[in-house]
């Protein structure tokens, strides 16, 4: 353990963990934000995942800069991915609560304060907030832009890791799912985002009767950058992770993929005549409005976003559907090594 000692004993009502791994400039600006929150008992605990540039000199300058902070930060003697790094922060927190929050989000002021808020009875296990989005530079960034975002508020359909708090007990029981399918790899010094990693906490914590909510009020910025490069490992990390989550806990097939799977299914019907080629053209008006629905009423986009960046998105589902289908072969096949766990109420 580096950083502050624990010489803080009074109780808290938060501790916000942080893992991280090379982001050392924008991991400066998210704790910078956390200086000040308005929630009046809180720490910061980072979880330096073997970082190779200089995030621990930037750590060490962070605590001597802000002794009045509650902090403290720890170091993994090799990468084990966000998941178990997470779990390690847990174990070192001493909140009732534990706020997560990515390295790349900035959160508002009055971020921790609204999302311990959503406690509101003590069946709620975990709280979700709002991710928003910089302006975009480009038209990658653009279709990306909501991807992080709960729509709505009470029930969650889903959690984010970036912007989450659960109860520190609830946690001890059941932690973050350690698969190594949701470690982060690091190539050439940048570190891989994973996919679902936290998916498998939301399907336990729903098997088990906790309610998980939303809070929209509770926000942080998510300085996110794409570039094409990015955007298409993107969409087949995606749909790999997708395909894992539903063979391991045994889900029914994702159903914003179906009209998809189903217009190619149909194509070949063209063949026999122009009114059997609206069976596949039906199909693919459906996946087209899904789109555009999603976009528009979940992830924020206005029309006019939705028009400029609807090829990109159109490739992104076509590069999700495909990394989907033949994972989701090599699964069944058993080509692919997979742990299968059957949740209360999974078929």
């Amino acid at each position: 353990m580096t950083g502050e000692p624990d010489r803080h004993g009074d109780s808290l009502d938060a501790s916000i963990v942080i893992p991280t791994c090379n982001r050392r400039d924008i991991l400066a600006r998210c704790l910078s934000a956390l200086v000040k929150q308005t929630c009046p008992s809180y720490e910061i605990i980072v979880v330096d995942d073997y970082s190779t540039d200089d995030t621990a000199a930037m750590l060490d300058n962070f605590a001597a800069q802000h002794p009045q902070v509650k902090f403290r930060w720890l170091r993994n003697e090799q990468h084990l991915g966000i998941n178990p790094s997470r779990n390690r922060g847990i174990q070192a927190a001493r909140g009732e609560f534990v706020a997560f929050l990515d390295s790349d989000c900035i959160a508002e002021r009055d971020w921790l304060e609204k999302l311990l808020a959503g406690f509101t009875s003590p069946r709620v296990a975990a709280v979700v907030g709002r991710v928003d989005d910089p302006p975009a530079r480009n038209i990658y960034e653009l279709a990306l832009s909501g991807v992080a975002r709960v729509h709505g508020s009470g029930p969650a359909p889903r959690l984010v890791g970036g912007n989450l708090a659960v109860r520190r007990s609830i946690l001890l029981e059941y932690g973050f799912d350690e698969d190594a399918r949701w470690k982060s790899p690091i190539k050439n010094g940048v570190v891989q985002s994973p996919v679902c990693d936290e998916e498998s906490l939301f399907l336990t914590l729903r098997a088990a009767g906790y309610e998980q909510r939303v809070v929209p009020d509770a926000a942080v910025l998510h300085m996110h950058p794409y570039d094409r490069a990015a955007f298409l490992k993107q969409a087949l990390a995606g749909g790999r992770g997708a395909a894992y989550l539903v063979h391991k806990y045994y889900l029914p097939h994702r159903i914003d993929l179906l009209p998809w799977m189903l217009t190619y299914l149909t194509a070949p019907l063209a063949v026999f005549g122009y009114q059997y080629a609206a069976i596949p053209a039906a199909f693919m008006l459906a996946a087209l409005a899904a789109v555009a629905y999603n976009e528009i009423a979940r992830k924020g986009k206005t029309p006019g976003q939705l028009i400029r960046c609807y090829p990109a998105l159109f490739i992104y589902y076509q590069l999700r559907l495909i990394a989907y289908v033949s994972e989701t072969i090599r699964l069944k096949l058993g080509l692919r090594p997979a742990q299968r766990i059957r949740l209360k109420g999974a078929r």
